[in-house]
């Protein structure tokens, strides 16, 4: 397996490439917080009029253009003054830049559709194959792929506005990255490849990026939006860095990270996005195919999502706010805001180590299937919900705001430990196998069944804890709850406060209770 590379690189990532940009021949602004190159600088500028091209929008213009691309030298621009340029298909040079103030405009009977066997057209605006060290920064009207990069390197899409075909309903992408190394897109608005997605159902393929088992690769400080699929797509690859990017009104996820060589996805930056309004996930990362967990090394940080997972506001079967996480391991999420999304905001199936820290939302977290250590610390989240085929090693919570704990009977943790939180609402129900801790949290309860009932576990600490119940029993303990310890605990119950039926080696110590006394929410 891929040897994850150190964290700290991956977030000096973004800065390299700039640095290596301007090493190049070019300098950087910034864009939305994020570096982003301007056009180089060395070399001479080569006029596309001197070599025949019109800009009329009726004259192709693509022959003369090849032969300004032809004829420049290492470090030299193609300049593309302003006008409509008719073109069909342009091929890059290595070392060669372009750079346009007029409009580049694919014909529309250039179009092809986009199938699962054919995933690249025969004819993308700029096609680059096996070259290197190549800015672009122009403004394109496309039926197929603004551009089609492989086995490239060093490739710059910077400053640019893609504008596909929104009638059609089998796009290609705009972009379209395959064996790449160390290239970008930044600052650059994409939008309208492929149609609106209108059912809930359905979908229609057209992708703004689409990277394909390249490495190296910068997305950062784009609007990406009304494509007919995902924002960003990335398949078997590595070393990605997403940052800075404002992802919307897309027909798919925002950001789809997907797994076919398992070893070569690994060191992924998700950070700093706006993702509102796609019909599925924010972040969804999906590696439920392989029946093995994958240690990706992903933080996913600093994003705001908002109203994922509908179309013309119905449902969809999608749309996590903070992420989607399926078979991975080594993915942190951290300081997430995550809002009126349709799915659990964190959604995580089968995974081995995963940390949540800080983040916050109006939804739930979702757990499912097997999972290593599940650690949470500083979240706000509306419901703590694990299905009944849940079966973990460790659920460690710690400092939370939660809304409510659902823990549904028959699941396994081996160590469930929930720490220091405020919980608005029981009764959480607690009938597993494994060892639970309770320990310093404050929990609110209404509800007739109580605050807390133990009905199955192999061992439980409840410590120092503030339980308030409304109605009934606050703790309720079965003689199936082994090994429970109830100490140094506050309790204020609208009934007795505690009942044992049996509980074997149970141990009570230290508790101040308030039985049959009105309790309010608590402040």
């Amino acid at each position: 397996m891929k040897k994850p590379i150190d964290m700290k690189m991956m977030i000096c990532l973004g800065w390299v490439l700039a640095v290596l940009a301007v090493a190049c021949g070019g300098e950087t602004h910034s864009h939305g917080g994020v570096s982003v190159p301007t056009s180089p600088e060395s070399g001479k500028r080569v006029d596309v009029m001197e070599w025949g091209a019109v800009g009329d929008g009726k004259t192709d213009d693509s022959e003369a253009i090849q032969r300004a691309l032809d004829s420049a030298a290492v470090g030299d621009t193609v300049y593309v003054p302003k006008g409509t340029y008719l073109v069909r298909s342009l091929r890059l040079v290595s070392n060669v830049h372009v750079v346009a103030d007029g409009l580049l405009k694919q014909p529309p009977e250039l179009s092809a559709p986009f199938s699962v066997e054919k995933q690249h057209s025969a004819a993308p605006l700029f096609r680059a194959h096996r070259i290197s060290n190549v800015y672009i920064a122009v403004h394109a009207e496309t039926v197929n792929e603004a551009i089609y990069a492989s086995q490239c390197s060093n490739i710059t899409v910077a400053n640019s506005r893609f504008k596909g075909d929104s009638t059609n309903s089998k796009s290609f992408p705009a972009v379209l990255w395959y064996g790449c190394l160390a290239s970008r897109v930044v600052g650059t608005a994409i939008s309208d490849y492929g149609a609106a997605r209108q059912s809930a159902a359905t979908y229609h393929p057209g992708t703004a990026i689409r990277v394909l088992s390249s490495s190296g690769v910068t997305i950062s400080g784009n609007d990406i939006h009304h494509n007919g699929e995902n924002g960003i797509f990335v398949h078997d690859s590595g070393d990605v860095e997403i940052d800075g990017n404002h992802i919307h009104h897309n027909g798919m996820s925002g950001v789809q990270v997907a797994f076919n060589a398992a070893e070569r996805v690994a060191n992924y930056r998700i950070t700093n996005n706006r993702l509102e309004y796609n019909a599925a996930d924010a972040v969804d990362i999906n590696n439920r195919a392989h029946g093995e967990v994958v240690a990706i090394n992903a933080l996913i940080a600093g994003n705001y999502s908002y109203g994922n997972g509908f179309v013309n506001g119905t449902p969809t079967p999608d749309g996590s706010g903070i992420g989607t996480l399926i078979g991975v391991s080594g993915v942190t999420l951290s300081g997430n805001r995550a809002f009126g999304n349709n799915r659990p905001a964190l959604y995580i199936e089968g995974c081995g180590d995963i940390t949540a820290n800080r983040n916050r939302t109006d939804g739930a977290f979702e757990l499912v299937g097997r999972w290593e250590s599940i650690r949470m610390e500083g979240n706000t989240f509306n419901t703590l919900r694990l299905l009944a085929n849940s079966d973990g090693k460790l659920l460690d919570i710690r400092y939370g705001k939660i809304g409510s704990v659902m823990l549904p009977n028959g699941i396994r943790i081996d160590s469930l430990r929930i720490m220091e939180n405020e919980i608005d609402s029981g009764p959480i129900n607690v009938n597993m196998e494994g060892h639970f801790k309770f320990e310093g949290n404050r929990l609110t309860s209404g509800h007739e069944a109580g605050a807390l009932l133990l009905v199955k576990v192999s061992g439980t600490s409840l410590l120092g804890n503030h339980i308030f119940n409304a109605k009934n029993a606050a703790i309720t303990v079965r003689k199936t709850a082994l090994n429970v310890r109830i100490d140094s605990n506050f309790v204020a119950s609208g009934g007795t406060w505690i009942h044992d039926f049996g509980s074997p080696d149970i141990k009570i110590n230290k508790n101040r209770v308030k039985e049959h006394v009105e309790v309010g929410r608590m402040q």
